[in-house]
Parts: C-alpha cells; structure tokens; sequence
C-alpha cells in the first residue's frame, strides 16, 4: 500500500515531538536532541536546519525553495503534506482579510512562521487540534467521518499505484460494491450476519442461481452426486447442477442409514430430478458403488430420458488402483513398495532430508501429494526416476557414509535398492503405463473446460501411447485389457462418443475416427434426449448425410 511505509515508519517517531503538539507532520520528522529548530526526516534521514514544522512539510512536499525534497517520501504522505501547507496559506490569508476588515493588526504571515519555528522544543500552548481540509470547488463540506477521510489520501497520480479511498468510495455504486466485498467477507469468515449487508447479497446470489436455472432449458444440465464422509464419519451426498453458466450447489443428504439401500437411494434420487426438471437433465453422475447401480437402474427405467454416467476421475482412479493390485502386477506393486520406502527413510530424517534438499536435488522434493492415493503412489515413483543420479551421489557420498544414518536398520535395503538397475527398469516400466492414464485425469479434473468432449480421444491416445512405449505386445496388452473393462463396463458412455463427434477440434481433422461406435454414440443421445420425433430424426437424417460425405 502506498501510505503504509510513512505510518509505520513515523510511528515510533511520534514520541519525539514536541510536548502536546498536535501536528500531523510530526508523525514523519523527529527533534535532534540537543539542538534546537533541527528536524530529521524519517524518511531520508536529511536533518533540516531553522523553519523547523513548516521546512519539514516544505521537504515532504516537494515544494520549491529553502530546502531539497524527499527522495523517499510516498505518495500518499507528498499529497498529505500539500493539502496541509495549501491550508495553512488559506488560513492566513483569510485571517489577513478579516484583520483588514476590522481594522486591526496582529502580525504579518511571517511573523506567524516565525512564531511557528519557534514552537519547536518548547512546550506548545494547550490548543484543540483541527486540520482545514480542501475540498473541490463548488462543493459543501460535509460532516462526519467521509468528509475529514476524502482528503487524507493521494488520487492515483503514478501508474499502477493503489486507488485512494477518495475514488474508491466517489458513487453510491462503488460504495454499495464495497459493502457487498465486506458481507461476503463476513459469510466467508464465519462472522456474525448482523455486521454485514446480508439482504443485498441473499438477492444478489438469489439472481445469479436464477440466471443459472434459466440457462437448463437451453443446454441442458448435469447432476452431480458427490458422497463423502464427515469428521463425525456420517456419510453425505452432496448434490450439485453443472451446466455451461457455471455449478451451483443443490443440497446435501444425510445418507448415513441408506448408502446401502438402493430403494432409499432411488427415492432421492428421483425427489432430485424431480426439483431440476427431467426434460433439463442430460446425465446423472455417481460413483460406482452396488447400491448407486441399483438406484441407477429404476431411474432409468421411470425417466429414461438422460443418462446415468461415472466419475470419470473416479474410473481413472480404479484404473490406476487395479494396475497397484498385488495379485494382479507384483512386481508393480513390489517397486512401488521399494520407492516409497526409500521416500520414508529420507524424510522422516529431517538433517539428511535437508543434506538432500540444498546440495543434491537443489530444493526440491521427492514427495508431492496427488488428487488421489494411487495417483500419488505413481508419482512417488517419478520424482526419484527424476532424480536418480542425485539420489545415487547422495548414498555413495562422504556426508552419508560418515553420517550416523548409515547405522539404521534401513539403511543397507535403502542403499542397495537406490543402487539397484534393476529396480530403475521397473520404475521406468510403471512411469510408461502410468504417465498416459494420469494426463487422462488431469483433463477431467480441469476446472477450466468441460472434459466430456475431449475424454473418448484422450483414452484412446492413452492407449495408443502406452502400446508405443512398451512395443511388446505381451507387455501391453495386460494393460490394455485393464482399461477395456473398466472403460467398456463403467465409464463409457454414448455421451462420450458425442462429444468427440462434436468437437470441431476433432471432427476436421485426418485423423477423425469414423468407427460405427462414435456413429452409434451420438444417435443413441438424440434419441434419448430429443423426444420429439418431428425435431429428431431430421437431426439423424442430416448426421448420416454428413457422414456419408465425409466417407466420400
């Protein structure tokens, strides 16, 4: 902040003016002790010699004459001291006319400087302190805090300087943006809602979600069942609505005594379609739990007018657990075990993580939490992978053959492994299967773009990359039948083959997959979610002509 310097900086310098002085300028000069009329500037150090308040507001001010300007004064504290010194001038000019007016003759201006100086080090008289603000001509001054603010601050005079709070608050409109910021401060800090604007904001988010709801009708909508466990391990279903204005949150179920009911999961369900409306509803996404399946079932078979679909993040997730299976890869679930154990014995040394820290790996880590556990256990195999000869030079080094750590029952399995070729094969191995899959859920855990229309290339590229990296056959294809099955039982769905027909980022291009699934795929959702046969088959008519042009 522009004046924040100058406040912090004159506070401890307010004890060095004068007795019972009341000043502002004080705040940014302090008496040189012992030598009388001599001010230092807390800013620039500079000691100002005779004129004493009024040099050091001179100085401040960058005004022309007796003595140099600041160098370091802001921009605020410059704007304040002008004000200061232009009413000072004001002042006296004022008094001289009402002097002439009666008659009278009580000093000239400089003899009231003069008198000024000589205040300094010498106990001020008992006086009410009142500053004379200037304010814009034409205008009434007004009573009350707003008016002795508006002038204390500098407009924005340098580029990218902070507003004043004179042009923050110069409209009722600004003003009523400003109140708003501070109630949803409030909201967010958990305050009390009397100190806040509660009823603009409760209609100011009241048409935002109906704005929202208003959009359904046109592009349709996604529900989305999000269940969790709370700290007091009740479960809960969090149900919120996507549509391309944005999320909004619906309600939240205590689902405690039914997760494992179907038939009271229908019910929800069905109660929050119900409160969306069918005809807006384009899919329903869950998790893959029986009980959700089974609830997915009936509603399907009462609506069927939308789609039941997965987590994608969630199948992906599956995906990479199943990959992590003892009894499916142990020797993927053996290195995994291997790297992790190195991580462990590294951090839970806090002078040989440090050694590691600043002189191997140059700062950075080893361990970085994922969106989820078994994407977090692939990316404990690729930071050491990155890492590898750093982490060789460490456990061969002097620092830790001399170190007590090498006296750990650990030790030796840490040292052989790190040294162990084989063991950076495997890992070279998992980071080929994993590394595909996990930009997969990168992209349908993005918050900026919907995924839906980029999932079905995404898997297939992964696929593709993964036989690429591993070239064998033998090698590939256990992988491969993993995210099949998951892929064709779970997560596909006709809206994904939709989406990729489209999207014009794929649909113009070459390499376009014209296979009868994505065909399929996007007949099956105008049937569903256009039923009006009048509107649709002209839609299906149109698509299987641009389809033949495109096999032409």
């Amino acid at each position: 902040m522009s004046g924040s310097d100058g406040l912090s900086a004159g506070a401890s310098s307010i004890g060095s003016a004068p007795a019972r002085s009341d000043d502002p300028a004080w705040a940014y000069g302090t008496l040189v002790p012992g030598q009388k009329n001599k001010v230092t500037c807390v800013f620039c150090g500079k000691v100002i010699s005779g004129g004493g308040i009024i040099r050091l507001k001179e100085h401040l001010a960058a005004v022309p004459g007796e003595v140099a300007s600041c160098k370091k004064v802001t921009e605020d504290v410059k704007y304040r001291m002008k004000q200061l010194l232009d009413a000072k001038r004001k002042e006296r000019a004022r008094m001289s006319i009402s002097r002439a007016e009666v008659g009278g003759f009580y000093g000239t201006p400089d003899e009231e400087e003069e008198q000024d100086e000589e205040d300094i080090g010498t106990q001020l008289p008992q006086r009410r302190g009142k500053e004379v603000l200037i304010e814009p001509s034409g205008t009434k001054r007004k009573k009350g805090i707003t008016g002795g603010i508006r002038n204390f601050f500098a407009p924005r005079i340098t580029p990218g300087a902070q507003p004043s709070i004179k042009s923050a608050l110069a409209t009722k409109e600004t003003m009523d943006r400003a109140d708003m910021a501070v109630g949803m401060l409030c909201y967010d800090a958990n305050l009390p809602f009397n100190v806040a604007i509660l009823k603009n904001t409760v209609d100011e988010v009241n048409n935002y979600l109906e704005e929202i709801k208003m959009s359904w009708r046109y592009t349709g909508c996604s529900i989305m069942a999000d269940g969790w466990t709370d700290t007091k391990h009740r479960s809960l279903i969090n149900f919120l609505v996507y549509c391309p204005k944005g999320v909004i949150f619906l309600k939240s179920v205590d689902a405690s005594g039914i997760v494992k009911n179907a038939d009271e999961l229908y019910n929800i369900f069905e109660k929050i379609v119900g409160e969306v409306n069918p005809e807006y509803v384009v899919q329903f996404v869950t998790d893959s739990e029986p009980s959700y399946k089974a609830a997915r079932k009936r509603l399907e078979a009462v609506f069927g007018t939308f789609f039941w679909t997965l987590c994608a993040a969630h199948c992906l997730d599956l995906i990479l657990e199943h990959l992590c299976k003892p009894t499916v890869f142990p020797h993927i679930a053996t290195t995994i075990k291997r790297a992790r154990t190195i991580t462990k014995f590294i951090y839970n040394h806090g002078s040989f993580l440090n050694l590691m820290r600043k002189k191997f790996i140059g700062g950075k880590e080893l361990c970085r939490p994922a969106a989820t556990k078994f994407t977090t256990n692939f990316i404990s195999i690729q930071s050491p992978v990155l890492n590898r000869k750093a982490l060789q030079q460490m456990f061969v080094s002097d620092e830790y053959s001399t170190s007590r750590f090498v006296q750990h029952s650990l030790s030796e399995g840490v040292v052989s492994t790190v040294l162990d070729k084989s063991f950076w094969d495997q890992c070279k191995y998992i980071l080929n299967i994993s590394e595909p899959l996990v930009r997969v859920l990168r992209l349908v855990d993005r918050q900026d773009k919907p995924a839906m229309g980029y999932l079905y290339e995404a898997m297939d590229k992964a696929k593709e990359n993964i036989k690429e990296r591993l070239k064998r056959k033998s090698d590939y294809m256990p992988i491969w039948r993993i995210i099949d099955q998951r892929w064709d039982r779970q997560l596909h769905s006709p809206l994904h083959a939709a989406g990729y027909f489209l999207n014009p980022a794929f649909f113009f291009t070459p390499t376009f997959s014209r296979h009868s699934e994505v065909t399929r795929g996007l007949l099956a959702c105008i049937t569903r979610l256009v039923l009006d046969e009048a509107t649709s088959s002209p839609i299906r008519l149109r698509i299987i002509e641009r389809l033949r042009v495109c096999l032409e």
